[in-house]
């Protein structure tokens, strides 16, 4: 889902962030109580995932809007209405 940015991902991407921060909390409460070396990667990773999820939706909320020429059916819809007219006029 991070790799290949979906409009309809961005509810489900903040949602995501959110349970990150969540565990984020939990973990660095655990690691209150006991310090290690691998509490200290686990929260660097769970950093990293964080970072990884807010350039997504970034990239997502900054993606451009597609045009509504884009797409064929106004080119179709222009074309037969110059059809239509070419056919009344002449």
């Amino acid at each position: 889902m991070v790799g290949t940015p979906d409009a309809n991902a961005l509810p489900r991407l903040r949602q995501v962030l959110q349970l990150l921060e969540e565990v984020e909390v939990l973990a660095q409460d655990a690691a209150s109580y006991v310090n290690s070396d691998a509490m200290a990667v686990a929260l660097k990773e769970l950093h990293q995932q964080q970072a990884s999820i807010t350039l997504a939706i970034e990239r997502m909320e900054n993606l451009p809007k597609p045009s509504p020429w884009a797409s064929s059916w106004p080119w179709m819809v222009l074309v037969m209405v110059a059809v239509t007219v070419l056919g009344t006029v002449g």
